[in-house]
């Protein structure tokens, strides 16, 4: 006997749990009920995003991580451009070297940028650095933990400001919200501009990486003060940059 659309829908996914791929005819046999009944539901689970239809069948949604979930929308926000800034932030970097990496979209493109740069070691409070470089041989990563932020995902607070102060690093690579260039560099709130004083209280140089958008914004919590900022990376020149001392990097 057949059963309802919900009742059959639970039965598909919870067998797509099991077997990745379902043929038609398994469908049929598992709900009970027509095949032309079993292919309109099909339909509407495709459109649901439940399940992907094949040949003949059907298979799993491959499911995206937590950072894959949770930087998609912004990601797609000026890609290009980051991943310009993150491929010049990365010739940066040599063999070798002890380096910090700060959370966020930039961020995360520049990490993927490293990875043919081993050995390395990484400093980082973000798991999108871990998911990015987390399978590399020759890179090695202490992430810093603290109180997570599943929006950003990070870690900050006590814990990982006084874990930061243990490390020694080469050079810090930021990011932030705005960039004001003869007062600093600003986020939008103060546990953000927390933690990346930390980062950049222990590496003797910080890179910033930041977007021409952000330049000119203002933000309510300085981050670093000018004199803190030695190179910033971006994808348009600024005369006030160069104005302001920074050295420059234009990936555009």
């Amino acid at each position: 006997m057949g059963c309802g659309f919900a009742l059959r829908q639970k039965k598909i996914l919870e067998c797509l749990q099991k077997e990745p791929e379902l043929k038609v005819s398994e469908l049929v046999e598992l709900t009970g009920v027509a095949i032309a009944t079993v292919r309109r539901d099909l339909q509407r689970m495709e459109q649901d995003n439940l399940i992907v239809r094949t040949f003949g069948g059907i298979r799993a949604v491959e499911a995206k991580s937590l950072v894959a979930r949770t930087f998609e929308q912004r990601e797609a926000l000026q890609s290009t451009e980051k991943q310009r800034i993150a491929a010049a932030a990365a010739k940066l970097v040599k063999p070798g070297m002890t380096i910090a990496i700060d959370s966020g979209t930039t961020c995360m493109s520049f990490a993927a940028a490293l990875k043919n740069k081993g050995p390395l070691r990484i400093i980082t409070s973000a798991l999108a650095v871990i998911e990015t470089l987390g399978g590399m041989p020759d890179i090695e990563i202490n992430l810093v933990g603290g109180r997570f932020r599943v929006d950003n995902l990070d870690f900050y607070g006590a814990v990982s400001i006084n874990t930061f102060k243990q490390f020694y690093c080469d050079m810090a690579f930021m990011s932030c919200d705005a960039l004001l260039p003869g007062q600093g560099a600003f986020s939008h709130d103060q546990e953000s501009a927390a933690i990346s004083r930390a980062i950049r209280g222990s590496a003797a140089e910080l890179v910033l990486l930041c977007d021409s958008g952000k330049i000119g914004r203002r933000g309510a919590f300085l981050a670093f003060a000018p004199e803190e900022i030695g190179t910033v990376v971006t994808d348009r020149a600024d005369e006030k940059l160069t104005a302001a001392g920074y050295k420059v990097i234009n990936a555009g």
